[in-house]
């Protein structure tokens, strides 16, 4: 992070001229000049607080990061809750975590979106034309949408959490959601997959064409528990830790 507010930039006392002499406008002329200079002074004074408030929280933000994060397991906490916090979900996903084997762990409980939140309308503009046309998805569609996003969030992530914390040699997430039981019409929390990663099997991946990955299929290259047709149709499992 940079400190990026410009410094004050003093400002040029008016000068006083001879017809100001003559007519008596020195006087006023000096008084704007002094009150400009005070502006100037305690806009200055001010500037010169913020930056340092800045550069002190940066050099305890260096620190929390660059050594309190590798050996205090309760800044290991507060980094990785702050780390998922700034992720910005298109639908309400809650993740809860638990650090273990002194941070070379991290245990994670997915409260992932439901199916029905879900778009289940397409927009498109046809060739030759000038509206915009919406289409119904189709079921199918819709459930395939699901897999890739419910997918796609324990993609992300497992990669945040190893790039936050460097110790962390092992990442289990487990991803649920809410659902109807069939016998008792309760909603309960249903597992739709659990998987176990090593920084060493994330490493492999190119991460350089991303762009390249199919975040389904990608879960699949660790210790996975995931029982899904190829539609994205997902019956509950039992997860990984319980």
């Amino acid at each position: 992070a940079k400190f990026d507010e410009p410094a004050p930039s003093q400002p040029a006392p008016k000068r006083i001229g001879f017809f100001d002499k003559l007519f008596g406008r020195r006087a006023r002329i000096e008084a704007a000049n002094q009150a400009a200079l005070e502006r100037y002074q305690a806009d200055k004074a001010n500037w010169e607080a913020l930056k340092a408030q800045f550069v002190t929280a940066e050099r305890d933000r260096k620190t929390f990061i660059e050594k309190q994060v590798l050996v205090d397991p309760d800044a290991m906490d507060k980094h990785l809750e702050n780390t998922l916090q700034d992720i910005v979900w298109p639908r309400e996903t809650l993740v809860s975590f638990e650090i273990r084997d002194d941070g070379k762990t991290v245990m994670l409980d997915v409260d992932l979106p439901e199916l029905e939140d879900m778009p289940n309308r397409t927009a498109v503009v046809p060739a030759r034309e000038w509206r915009l046309s919406v289409k119904p998805m189709s079921a199918t569609q819709v459930q395939k949408l699901y897999m890739a996003h419910v997918h796609g969030v324990g993609f992300r992530i497992i990669g945040e959490t190893f790039a936050a914390l460097p110790t962390v040699q092992k990442v289990v997430l487990s991803a649920f959601s809410q659902r109807p039981n069939k016998s008792t019409g309760v909603i309960d929390d249903e597992y739709l997959y659990s998987v176990q990663v090593s920084r060493e099997q994330w490493l492999r991946i190119n991460f350089a064409n991303l762009s390249s990955i199919d975040v389904v299929e990608a879960l699949t290259g660790f210790e996975l528990r995931r029982m899904m047709t190829k539609t994205g149709v997902f019956k509950p499992i039992e997860p990984f830790g319980v």
